[in-house]
């Protein structure tokens, strides 16, 4: 590694570590303070408020880190601009594209880095703090659980359920397979239905085909279209068991996804959120290549307050970019691999353009 190379990154990276743990600390401090105040009122043991926020941190600190690395770009070039390095540098035959590849090799290592964590640790942990926020913190009890790609609850002693999609805002599940279990625990009828809708204060089952398994091994078969079933819960009561593609992991989404797609199900919000989350982690390098023509485009303007508000402005446009194409992919007008990834392709064209336009 030549010195100039140990000199870029050496400074880059103390620039970086000082704005990640500044942007990381106040939008955590923000967090801890908008949900400490309903989390206060619970009886519980400090070790799990502590779990709680500690668990939600990594989540927060990968959503600052493109932020992060855009700043410290924008405040690296523009102080070694102020400076003049820049012009020395150049004196001495050293190019914009050689000076700068150091820090784009290491966007695009932080990159990879953070595609991992992103689509294993992160989610993972931050399941964990929604789990332990509700049951340890507020005391509920589950209302089922995710296990093999179903949705399963416990409707009472005897009875157990599953869903293949779980909408509770819509009052809906579909992909609906109730068993009833005698007190030996075998399975005394089955009852698969296309869905569970709630009308009218009840629940119906839609579409299905109950078996009833009888006395000597016996079958019997009952098709129907509607059929009320008692269930003692209100849609909100299995809000938790919406899926959330935030709290799944690489692995885990694309498993679910293979397996609506099976079973007939429409599977393309899962699968824009998929593509989503695995395109959001290469915004860091495609920050760091945006930065560095804007820094080195005026020295004189390129202070702490102007990094700030260019970030901030890059960030907005982005996001509103970014949400604007997930929901077209969720509306079926772009596909899903288009829409997750479209608002990275287009600062990437970006920030290439303005790259090769700068003067080496």
């Amino acid at each position: 590694m030549s010195m100039m190379t140990r000199y870029m990154v050496k400074e880059f990276l103390r620039i970086f570590f000082v704005t990640a743990t500044a942007l990381a600390f106040v939008v955590f401090s923000i967090d801890f303070l908008e949900k400490i105040k309903s989390l206060y009122q619970y009886d519980t043991e400090l070790k799990w408020l502590v779990k709680y926020f500690l668990f939600r941190f990594p989540r927060i600190f990968m959503e600052m880190l493109p932020l992060s690395l855009l700043m410290s770009t924008l405040l690296t070039f523009g102080g070694m601009a102020k400076n003049n390095e820049i012009t020395a540098f150049k004196s001495a035959g050293v190019s914009v594209f050689r000076l700068t590849t150091p820090l784009l090799l290491l966007a695009a290592f932080i990159s990879l880095f953070s595609y991992f964590l992103v689509g294993g640790v992160v989610p993972t942990l931050y399941k964990e703090s929604k789990r332990i926020q509700y049951i340890q913190i507020q005391g509920k009890q589950p209302a089922g659980s995710f296990v093999q790609n179903k949705t399963w609850m416990h409707l009472d002693s005897s009875r157990l359920m599953y869903a293949q999609v779980v909408s509770a805002d819509k009052a809906l599940m579909e992909g609906v397979v109730l068993y009833t279990l005698d007190d030996d625990y075998l399975v005394r009828e089955e009852v698969e239905a296309a869905a569970l809708i709630y009308e009218d204060g009840n629940w119906v089952l839609v579409n299905g085909l109950k078996r009833i398994f009888l006395p000597g091994g016996a079958v019997e078969f009952k098709a129907f279209e509607r059929e009320p079933i008692a269930i003692d819960r209100k849609p909100r009561d299995f809000q938790q068991l919406r899926i959330k593609t935030n709290e799944m992991t690489y692995k885990a989404l694309s498993e679910y996804i293979a397996q609506l797609k099976a079973a007939g199900f429409d599977p393309t919000r899962y699968a824009v959120d998929l593509h989503a989350k695995q395109a959001l982690p290469f915004v860091n390098f495609i920050m760091v290549l945006l930065g560095v023509p804007f820094a080195l485009k005026d020295s004189r303007s390129s202070g702490i307050a102007w990094g700030i508000a260019f970030s901030l402005g890059v960030a907005l446009f982005y996001w509103l970019v970014y949400s604007m194409t997930l929901s077209l992919g969720r509306l079926h007008v772009l596909p899903p691999w288009l829409a997750g990834w479209s608002a990275n392709i287009l600062l990437l064209m970006v920030g290439s353009y303005l790259f090769l336009r700068v003067r080496q």
